[in-house]
């Protein structure tokens, strides 16, 4: 998904010998038998916070023998992850990044003393943090031993479901009951919504969002499920595939509601209402004419991120129930 600036392991290891000592890091991190037997025979109290205990994620099993108290994360969207359990890395990839483009996540880590890993994660910035665990993504697989010269590794999907993902990072750095409380209360807000919003059940709703010259990228992958089922919101009837879709495509989907997602690797001045003003194809929709269309400035609604989902509901339901 994005290129990396990959030291050699030899200097990796050379590196973190001379910052943080031989007596400070198991080189090897392999799982022995008694700490098997000690994380599985771990008794884990209501707050799931009992330690030690043994993870099983893509790249095998690691036991965290402790909670972990500087937890380092090369893939932007875990930072999303953990700011909902009230959890903030010390490294991260793309905190710049958040800081310009993610309005809501930009909020959680504002204040927050967190290293920029950079977009390319840099690993002799994350060898310098020192950190006593690493969650990464599967983007990083081919670079797990690697990882795991400057600390345990946990490697999960970086695109998962997003409540699996939410209870994975939760299990990890023990905070399942905040895991399990989020969930509940996104569950409970959902019911409320779909309530509120049962007098739109027969309008179609459509998520998009504008690349430029009358293009558009749709999904349909399961992604906007949450609202969907969640809210109980109506897909627009034949909006079956995803990728591109032309003005004329969008217009002959003729959706009651259309939001659309920031596109911060290629803003658009003035947004699509401007852009698109004088086309007679825009302006004859249904979501247009009725002043129906709506700007979602947070450019993570799409993705994997659970802050998405959590805000996602909050401006969906101010939008549409007026």
């Amino acid at each position: 998904m994005r290129g990396r600036k990959v030291f050699s392991f030899l200097l990796v290891v050379t590196m973190l010998w001379s910052i943080v000592g031989c007596a400070g890091i198991d080189s090897s991190h392999t799982v022995k038998e008694e700490d098997k037997k000690s994380a599985s025979t771990a008794k884990v109290d209501s707050a799931a916070s009992a330690f030690p205990r043994m993870i099983t994620h893509l790249k095998g099993e690691t036991v965290i023998q402790a909670r972990p108290l500087k937890i380092a994360t090369p893939y932007i969207s875990f930072v999303d992850y953990m700011a909902v359990l009230d959890e903030y890395p010390i490294a991260a990839q793309g905190i710049e990044t958040i800081t310009r483009n993610f309005p809501s996540l930009s909020k959680r880590v504002a204040g927050k003393e967190i290293l920029d890993l950079g977009m390319e994660v840099n690993l002799e910035k994350l060898l310098g943090a020192q950190p006593d665990l690493i969650i990464a993504a599967d983007d990083m697989q081919d670079q797990y031993e690697k990882l795991t010269q400057i600390a345990p590794t946990i490697i999960l999907p970086q695109a998962g479901d997003w409540r699996e993902t939410l209870q994975q990072i939760a299990e990890v750095i023990g905070k399942e009951d905040k895991a399990n409380s989020v969930l509940a209360e996104f569950d409970r807000k959902s019911a409320e919504y779909k309530g509120k919003l049962a007098f739109r059940s027969k309008e179609s709703v459509l998520f998009v969002m504008y690349t430029g010259k009358e293009q558009f990228i749709t999904w349909n992958d399961g992604r906007f499920d949450p609202f969907y089922k969640g809210l109980g919101l109506k897909p627009v009837d034949g909006a079956n595939a995803d990728g591109q879709l032309s003005l004329e495509s969008l217009a002959a989907l003729n959706p009651d509601h259309l939001f659309v997602i920031n596109n911060w690797q290629s803003p658009i001045q003035g947004g699509v209402k401007e852009a698109l003003k004088d086309s007679k194809v825009w302006n004859s929709m249904n979501a247009v004419k009725h002043n129906s269309v709506y700007f979602l400035e947070d450019p993570s609604l799409p993705g994997p991120m659970a802050l998405a989902k959590i805000d996602g509901i909050e401006e969906i339901m101010n939008a549409m129930g007026k």
